[in-house]
């Protein structure tokens, strides 16, 4: 394996080498002539890197072993380099300890023990730099881009239809794009962008031979671009390859080259493909371009490449993205290449085998074909295991070289000062997500990254290039957002990760149990699950990065605790639970230390010692919900560019001298302290601080601005860079502090693009805001302003898009102003939210001599709830408005929106005095939702043609509504129109859910045959006697409720009709239903009358539901072949023999009340052999009868007061048993069933005697209404299970779990607790539940912490915590002692789920 060069430190040295700092180290330690020729060896070894780069990937040992020794003498010195700037810094510190420590003595010591370390590694150079013209190392450009040879890599038209699997919707859309002729230009470009392996060519491949395109573009030319990449690029080259797919042969000059092509091309309609292209310089793209533009109107260019960015410099901006294949489309092409046709199930042990593997390969179609045609020719088990079983898939020696070369393609094209910032990305694992921000972070911590300019361009924003580079390239790629800060994460694909990997080689180590030889030349560790790794053994290595995030899982640290100081090399260290006492003892000897991330950590102050750290750039200490104050000398980390401190709620101020750290670019939090409370003990920094920090980027929040003394001035005016500024007054603070002068000189720069202001006591906005000084605010939220009774003028913001007004109790309207002026009203505002503003009447106030409101060109989305003396709301116009919600304005009695074309959603809640409504013509208008609005009493909705979704509620004083030309109206719903008397429905086709819901007054109702329903329910119809449907082609879904005065039914015939609902029609007496070979489904329920039901055929009923019809008696004798589940309650005895003799595939039965049937009778029991789900209620012993049903496997006994003890048959099978209900049951006994894996008791509260030997399979248990006793009862049961999912509910006397379960629940891995009113801890052994992956405590109200050991819960990936108050407190984010033992859990919730509650009591 070749070794990476590293340009990047190498480059770091050179420029380090020649700052003012350097110079003087030279001076002052009397090496300047030695420093000096070190650097020029350097330089001409530098010249040379490039080429040794290429001979090493050609197997030159020689050439493999200079480069090994170089590494190691490039970071020797810059470790020397480093040692010498940092002896200079502490020189020239303040601390006395320092000064103690460089007495003349040490001096002279120090000077000895450099000049040895600077002999030594100036004679390795030499001697590295005189071997140069023996290896016949040539100097190079190091700007240019280098890459080995890729004469291998060529590729063609052809290809084999058969073996491409999905890709048919891509092709669709490239061959759309190819064939349209909108806006045809004379040439333009399609272009196909993904990483390497995931079948670009191919796609393109299959577009070329399509008989769609074939017949559309002549001639048709492919030519693949391969070499042609980075600065490289050359127009003659292109060319050649165009003319050689072709068939013409080249000719020596570009002139005659081109005439050659234009023969070709020129007036005729032509398709080029240009396959695998790299180059990114727009000015030759364009040289090329312009020799293709002679052909005919419609000529396109097909393009594949890796890189967005050559895309858009072609011309497509908006390429086709190809993703990987889907599971089944992956095992699809694998088998079809691995297997001759036919000879699948041939081999069927290695058929899963094969499925695996295709698994793994992520959808990649050029790892799977490599793949299936290595185990094409094998058929041993053996063979396939052994790929199955490597963890890298790419690492499969000679058969596998393809594979690595295409994707190395994306690496040797790097430029080289990108290289290193690309393959250091391994020292995090597959799938790791991370944000650009630490990236960029840790790259400059290992020197990646230099300014090689005069222009002060900071080393961030060439990071950031950097990193835009790399994902341009595919390199990297986004992962989504960070759940509680939405910031963009971004990661590796796997493939690339490999690659990445296979390159830097040793020099990375994840560290894993499989890990059996730690290499000399280790220098990034990362370890991210515990291991069994002698840690220990990389004891002393020249470590530059050691990243441990697997602390929790880890009982004792003592062993990292151990390693840590001897890593003398140390750039980047971050450390998961290891005790900050610790860290203290030997942290400062780590003097290269550039990168300290000490986030998630509970203690007060960071120590000390980290004041030390003179090249610390990074300090990351976020979400440390105990820190309350920093090192007092903080001041002393000159060097310090970003100190994160995000999330730090009891922090009580900031450290006097914070001021002077002027590289700082990132401090999220600045709280203002209470100086009369802290300046007894602590040095307090004031809000004057911040004057000089001008380097501040990205967001600010500056919290307790009640504690400002007002004579601070103007501190954030020259802070060109901040993006976001947050200022926050607690309402509970220092009332005599003039919160408008303080605000005066809080004005930020003119660059500001979000701004938050809460709490703020003034009742006037300072000047700055006023007078529109912000003219790039993007963003802006105001909140708890509570005396503040005029708002600036933001309607005049030119940039602003979203205004979100909160608690402005003494705000009446915002102020337009004057009409003689030419500014547009909020010209760029999409998002307007008002909430709690109760004497806001209008959205805005209007100045004398305006004629009307004003209009919102770009509002998008308008959001106005609780405002109570809103009396009309009227928008003039809102072209691009598309989402309106107005909720709880009691006093709005007109709604009007003039001119709305984009309209797709309004929702009206809370209304109580609006009367009237009107909608004008609202063409894409999707949902209408309209609701408790009691004096509504008419509704005008014009044309609407896009109307899908209209729900009416809880308006019963509407009383007509006509909806004209609805035709795209799928779903209505009107309900509670107590005096509502006409309804009409015209063109409504698309009608597809219907509900007619309480109309006292509705007598009769007729539905047309034109409407295209779908689903109809009618609904509390308390005077309907007769209802007339129409034969409905499209009705799949009825329901029929509450009609109380309807006697009789017949229903048409309805073909599609699957579900057929009828409850609470206390007078129908009979239903007759024709044919019906759809209908799967028939509900009859509470039908007191209900007499005769007539089936004429339903061939697909497979679920009958009878419940509270005790007067039925007949059915007509119907043959129900596909009758698979049984509900019947409270019904005739006949009821069950007539249905169950019609069936002949009967699985679920559900019994109860059935005539007080004991048992079924005995001629009915040869008809439910097929049963495997039974449910009986209302039992008074036990069901022996059962014992004869040998397919059943799942039974439910519920509602059964007179059982005192279950006893069940041992010839039973079962798996899944539930007992509920049962309030005088005390005894339950079980065989020792093998299958049963599920096992819920609940509301037996005399429950105290269970008899079973053993539940081998037993994996889930719910337990609820019992006794606590019972809990631990149940311990022997656990012993011999695999227990995975416990729920516990309700039960009232347990105070803790209890201790004996411990041993029993190592494979938990779901654990829920509801309505334990008496529990107050979870006992601390819960930590050791290493497989729990969710846990729930819901209304619990003793329990009010949670236990330090809940931070040992690594695998944990849910976190309910509802309906507890106290507990939400501690645990939040913002205010709890709590969070820091739960926060590295991904999803946590702490508000009442409906659903979860009712999983726990009917898990």
């Amino acid at each position: 394996m070749a070794d990476q060069i590293p340009f990047g430190v190498v480059d770091h040295i050179l420029i380090k080498s020649g700052s003012l700092a350097v110079q003087e180290i030279r001076s002052m330690y009397g090496v300047p002539k030695e420093l000096t020729k070190l650097c020029g060896k350097l330089g001409t070894i530098k010249a040379v890197l490039l080429d040794a780069e290429e001979k090493q990937q050609q197997n030159n040992h020689a050439v493999k072993d200079w480069v090994w020794r170089l590494k190691g003498v490039v970071y020797d010195a810059d470790d020397l380099l480093d040692d010498y700037a940092t002896h200079y810094l502490q020189r020239g510190g303040l601390a006395r300890q320092v000064s103690d420590f460089f007495s003349s003595e040490n001096q002279v010591a120090f000077r000895l023990y450099m000049s040895h370390r600077l002999k030594d590694i100036k004679e390795r150079i030499d001697d590295i730099a005189k071997d140069i013209p023996m290896l016949n190392l040539i100097p190079r450009d190091i700007v240019l881009h280098t890459r080995a040879e890729n004469s291998w890599r060529d590729t063609h038209s052809f290809v084999l239809t058969s073996e491409i699997v999905g890709r048919e919707e891509n092709k669709e859309e490239i061959i759309g794009k190819l064939l349209s002729s909108d806006g045809e230009e004379n040439l333009s470009v399609v272009a196909i962008v993904g990483i390497g392996g995931l079948g670009k060519t191919t796609l393109a491949q299959l577009v070329y031979n399509d008989g769609r395109v074939k017949e559309h573009f002549e001639p048709k030319i492919w030519a693949c671009i391969s070499d042609d990449s980075g600065d490289g690029f050359d127009v003659n080259t292109w060319i050649k390859k165009v003319l050689k797919s072709v068939n013409v042969r080249f000719e020596e000059s570009l002139e005659d080259m081109k005439n050659k092509l234009h023969e070709k091309i020129s007036q005729k309609r032509y398709l080029l493909v240009l396959d695998d292209v790299w180059n990114q310089n727009p000015q030759k793209w364009d040289d090329v371009r312009t020799l293709l533009m002679v052909g005919a109107i419609g000529s396109k260019i097909v393009v594949t490449t890796r890189k967005p960015r050559v895309a858009s410099i072609m011309g497509d901006n908006s390429p086709i993205s190809l993703e990987g294949l889907e599971q089944n489309q992956s095992w699809d092409l694998f088998s079809k290449i691995a297997f001759r046709e036919g000879q699948e199930n041939l081999h069927p042990e290695i058929l899963e085998i094969g499925e695996e593997i295709a698994k793994m390969c992520k959808g990649v179609p050029l790892i799977i074909k490599t793949l299936a045609m290595i185990l094409q020719s094998k058929r041993e088990q053996g063979e396939w295991l052994s790929i199955r079983n490597n963890k890298n898939l790419l690492s499969l020696g000679e058969e596998n070289e393809n594979v690595l070369s295409v994707l190395k393609l994306s690496y040797d094209n790097l430029p080289t000062h990108l290289r290193q910032c690309f393959t250091y990305c391994v020292v995090f694992p597959k799938d790791y997500e991370i944000e650009k921000k630490s990236l960029v972070q840790l790259w400059i911590a290992q020197g990646y990254i230099q300014s090689s300019n005069d222009n002060n361009e900071q080393l961030e924003d060439i990071g950031d290039r950097y990193f835009q580079e790399l994902l341009s390239r595919s390199l990297l790629e986004k992962a989504g957002n960070n759940p509680f800060t939405a910031t963009l994460r971004y990661k590796m694909h796997d493939l690339i990760h490999d690659l990445a990997q296979s390159i830097i080689g040793s020099e990375v180590l994840i560290l894993r149990n499989d890990i059996t030889n730690i290499s000399k030349e280790i220098r990034h560790v990362s370890l991210f699950k515990e291991t069994n790794v002698k840690i220990k053994d990389i004891k002393g290595k020249p470590i530059r990065t050691f990243i441990d995030c697997c602390g929790h899982w880890r009982k004792d640290s003592s062993a990292i605790s151990e390693v840590l100081p001897s890593f003398k090399s140390l750039r980047v260290l971050s450390v998961d639970n290891l005790a900050i006492e610790k860290v203290s003892m030997w942290v400062d000897k780590l003097s290269h230390l550039r990168y300290l991330d000490l986030s998630l950590r509970d203690f007060e102050a960071p120590p000390n010692a980290i004041t030390r750290l003179k090249n610390l750039q990074t300090l990351k200490l976020n979400e440390c919900w105990s820190l309350k104050r920093f090192p007092k000398d903080t001041r002393k980390l000159i060097n310090l560019r970003h100190l994160e401190n995000g999330g730090c709620a009891n922090l009580t101020h900031m450290p006097h001298g914070i001021g002077e750290l002027t590289l700082l670019q990132s401090l999220p939090l600045f709280v203002v302290g209470e100086e009369k409370e802290l300046s007894r003990v602590h040095t307090i920094g004031s809000l004057i601080e911040l004057k000089r920090l001008n380097q501040l980027r990205g967001g600010l929040l500056i919290k307790n601005l009640q504690n400002a003394r007002v004579s601070e001035g103007e501190i954030l005016k020259e802070k060109e860079c901040l993006e976001s500024l947050r200022l926050e007054w607690a309402q509970e603070g220092n009332c005599d502090v003039d919160d408008e002068l303080v605000m005066k000189g809080l004005q930020p720069h003119r660059n500001l693009k979000e701004l938050y202001i809460g709490g703020y006591r003034g009742e006037r906005f300072p000047s700055w805001m006023m007078n529109s000084l912000l003219p790039n605010l993007i963003k802006i939220k105001i909140a708890g302003c509570s005396r503040c009774q005029i708002l600036p003028p933001f309607s005049q913001l030119p940039s602003l898009q979203s205004l979100d007004l909160w608690n402005m109790e003494e705000v009446e309207g915002m102020k337009e102003g004057s009409s003689a002026t030419n500014a547009e009203f909020f010209p760029a505002l999409q998002f307007l939210k008002l909430n709690r503003m109760p004497k806001l009447k209008g959205l805005w106030r209007m100045e004398s001599g305006a004629e009307q409101g004003p209009s919102f060109p770009h509002l998008f989305k308008l959001e106005i709830e609780g405002c109570h003396n809103l009396t009309s709301f009227e928008l003039h116009s809102s072209p691009s408005l598309s989402t309106s919600k107005i909720k709880k304005c009691p006093h709005l009695t007109s709604f009007k929106l003039q001119s709305s074309p984009r309209l797709s959603t309004l929702k009206i809640e809370e209304c109580l005095l609006l009367s009237s409504f009107e909608l004008h013509s609202s063409p894409c208008l999707s949902e209408f939702e309209i609701s408790d609005c009691p004096n509504l009493t008419s509704l005008g909705l014009q044309s609407s043609p896009s109307l899908s979704k209209l729900e009416i509620h809880s308006c019963p004083n509407l009383t007509s509504l006509e909806m004209p030309s609805s035709l795209g109206l799928s779903q209505l719903q009107i309900r509670d129109r107590r005096n509502f008397k006409s309804l009409e429905l015209q063109s409504c086709s698309s009608l597809a859910i219907s509900t007619i819901q309480s109309y006292d007054k509705l007598k009769s109702l007729e539905m047309p045959s034109s409407l295209g329903l779908s689903r109809l329910e009618i609904s509390d119809r308390r005077n309907l006697k007769s209802l007339e449907l129409q034969s409905f082609s499209s009705l799949s879904i009825l329901t029929i409720l509450s009609c109380d005065e309807l006697t009789s039914l017949e229903l048409p015939s309805s073909p599609h009709l699957s579900r057929l609902q009828i409850s609470f029609c206390c007078n129908l007496k009979s239903l007759e239903l024709p044919s019906s070979p759809g209908l799967s489904q028939l509900e009859i329920e509470y039908c007191d009358n209900f007499t005769s039901l007539e089936l004429q055929s339903a061939p697909r009923l497979c679920q009958v539901q009878i419940r509270h019809c005790q007067n039925l008696t007949f059915l007509k004798e119907v043959s129900l072949p596909s009758l698979e589940k049984l509900f019947l309650s409270t019904v005739r005895r006949v009821v069950l023999i007539m249905f169950v003799s019609a069936s002949s595939s009967l699985e679920s039965l559900f019994i109860n009340n059935i005539d007080d049937m004991v048992s079924p009778p005995e001629e009915l029991l040869q008809h439910l052999s097929t049963l495997h789900n039974l449910k009986c209620s209302g039992l008074a012993t036990s069901p022996h009868w059962i014992g004869s049903l040998t397919s059943l496997s799942e039974s439910e006994i519920s509602d059964s007061p007179d059982l005192t003890c279950l006893e069940l048959p041992s010839s039973l099978c079962l798996s899944s048993l539930k007992v509920n209900d049962c309030p005088n049951l005390t005894c339950l006994k079980l065989q020792p069933y093998p299958c049963l894996s599920s096992l819920k008791i609940g509301k037996c509260p005399k429950f105290a005697s269970f008899e079973v030997a053993s539940l081998p399979c037993l994996e889930e248990l719910s337990l609820g209404g019992v006794g606590a006793k019972l809990l631990s009862k149940l311990v022997s049961i656990f012993a011999s299970s695999s227990l995975k999912s416990l729920y516990i509910w309700e039960i009232h006397d347990m105070r803790s779990l209890p201790k004996d379960l411990l041993q029993h629940l190592s494979t938990l891995q779901t654990l829920h607790i509801l309505k334990c009113s008496r529990l107050e801890t979870l006992s601390h052994w819960i930590g050791s539940l290493i497989s729990l992956r969710e846990l729930g405590v819901h209304e619990c109200c003793q329990l009010t912490s949670l236990p330090e050991e809940m931070r040992s819960l690594r695998n944990l990936q849910e976190l309910y915590l509802c309906d507890s108050l106290i507990l939400r407190i501690r645990c939040s984010v913002t205010t709890g002692g709590n969070w820091s033992r739960i926060a590295h859990i991904p999803h946590i919730h702490f508000f009442d789920d409906k659903g979860i509650k009712f999983k726990v009591r009917n898990s």
